[in-house]
């Protein structure tokens, strides 16, 4: 790898750290990302190097911003694979709490002004949910038909009924919102992650990396942290979440809309989505084990996870009959 940045790149780190997926290195007071780019076409890095370069535009040190190879080009073939360079000022001072961090990005993130074809991902949410629920929907009865082959296949199809019925929730509970309520301005669309978790804001804390950036509501990074935090602390979410909440809203305060809209994402269960989908693309025995475990565990929680949703209004003090939010029956 080391051998292809110095083709690529004319720099031959030392050594190549790995965090994550990133492989990371420094040289003279700046820190630099390998960052594999999957099946990103030219047309999205073109759309993140933009938002990138408004970020840092915005006095944000801590963004990375794309670096160019000797052709000229944002991507480069490193050991097999496609990756992208960025680079970014050593970062020693970041803010203690992650919900203030996290508000100040979404705030600088909505004077972004420039149109989006490829990274926008407002007012998508239902197509894309029932996108992937019909996908899904179609392989889970491939294997109904064909039986399952092992344990795990016997524990999808017996699982994804109930998934279903969540998803299909997840969806009404947007539409509801988007007919009920009326966004307003701090609902403006802004600069998001894939998936936000606080253990990414942890081991990236050097610099924010493009790469996983769309634009979206910023209910969507709300929604995965919290998500993240009650599912890698189940004893001991409360106090977190409540932490984050109000740094976040200390710096941007949240409307009615974007409360349900964030409801709607905890409701979506992406995490199962992502378990069932990262089973079968695995590689190894391994992998696939883990994921196993994963869904076993979902599954043996599944109604300490409909506790939590049926409780999350009343965790965060909105009073939702007084702001005439729907809150879903079953769940309580």
């Amino acid at each position: 790898m080391i051998q292809d940045m110095f083709t690529h790149y004319q720099i031959q780190p030392a050594e190549l750290l790995q965090v994550q997926s990133y492989y990371m290195f420094w040289q003279r007071n700046r820190v630099y990302f390998l960052a594999p780019i999957g099946n990103l076409k030219e047309d999205d890095l073109q759309e993140m190097k933009s938002l990138s370069d408004f970020m840092s535009s915005t006095g944000d040190q801590s963004v990375a911003t794309f670096v160019q190879n000797v052709q000229g080009y944002y991507v480069s073939k490193i050991d097999g694979n496609n990756y992208s360079l960025f680079k970014s000022n050593r970062q020693n001072e970041r803010s203690n709490n992650n919900g203030e961090e996290l508000a100040i990005f979404h705030l600088r993130g909505k004077k972004y002004s420039d149109e989006l074809k490829r990274l926008n991902r407002i007012g998508k949410w239902k197509n894309l949910w029932e996108k992937r629920l019909e996908q899904l929907e179609r392989f889970w009865q491939s294997k109904v038909n064909s039986h399952p082959e092992n344990f795990f296949e016997q524990i999808f199809i017996e699982s994804f009924p109930y998934y279903l019925g969540m998803t299909e929730n997840a969806i009404q509970y947007v539409v509801d919102t988007e007919l009920d309520d009326t966004p307003q301005v701090i609902d403006a669309a802004t600069i998001c992650h894939q998936k936000m978790t606080e253990r990414r804001q942890k081991e990236i804390h050097f610099a924010k990396v493009p790469i996983e950036w769309i634009y979206d509501h910023p209910s969507r990074d709300l929604a995965e942290w919290v998500r993240d935090e009650y599912l890698e602390n189940p004893d001991n979410y409360q106090k977190k979440i409540l932490s984050f909440f109000y740094g976040y809203e200390k710096k941007s305060p949240l409307s009615t809309f974007a409360w349900r809209l964030l409801f709607a994402r905890l409701l979506f269960p992406v995490h199962y989505f992502e378990t069932i989908e990262g089973y079968y693309l695995a590689r190894s025995d391994a992998d696939r084990k883990r994921y196993e475990r994963k869904l076993v565990n979902y599954l043996e929680n599944t109604s300490e996870f409909e506790a939590f949703l049926g409780g999350f209004y009343d965790l965060i003090g909105l009073p939702t009959a007084k702001l005439g939010i729907r809150e879903i029956k079953w769940l309580k």
